[in-house]
């Protein structure tokens, strides 16, 4: 069984690459040096800044290893937006109003771009991004929830 895909923007993309370059030669070097320091204490069963210094860099290296994976298998997404139609695309910015609420706006991203905050971005993979995909302006699809299902409606492609 193949690696799955990771598909991202070209700003994500060069977001990884930024963090991992300051991980692996800004961040770890300075943890590596502190652990240096805690160590010449001697004791180290009662040193919490060795114990401090270990768990900052075993996040380093977890961290390193994680996006270092992702990139592995990465196809960067770039909107390819067709002359004559504009269809819902990665970085398209899309404006929806789903069973006449108020509209909202979101810029589609891969999977890996999506924080816990809340920064209006909707991954493809999402129940709203997979509907949308590749739809038109104006164009009505319904979306499955668990209360039922939902149209919606894309107002806006940008």
């Amino acid at each position: 069984m193949g690696k799955k895909t990771n598909y991202i923007t070209r700003e994500w993309y060069e977001n990884l690459i930024h963090e991992l370059d300051d991980l692996k030669k800004n961040k770890l070097p300075q943890v590596l040096e502190r652990l240096w320091e805690a160590k010449a204490m001697w004791d180290l069963s009662e040193n919490f800044e060795y114990k401090s210094a270990m768990e900052d860099k075993d996040f380093i290296n977890s961290r390193i290893l994680e996006i270092e994976e992702l990139i592995d298998n990465v196809e960067v997404m770039a909107s390819e937006v067709k002359k004559w139609e504009k269809v819902v695309d990665f970085g398209s910015k899309v404006t929806v109003e789903i069973e006449w609420d108020k509209p909202y706006t979101f810029t589609i991203v891969g999977t890996w771009e999506i924080s816990i905050d809340w920064d209006f971005k909707l991954s493809f993979d999402s129940p709203l991004g997979s509907v949308i995909k590749w739809k038109k302006k104006w164009d009505t699809v319904k979306m499955r929830l668990q209360t039922g299902r939902k149209d919606v409606k894309i107002l806006d492609i940008k």
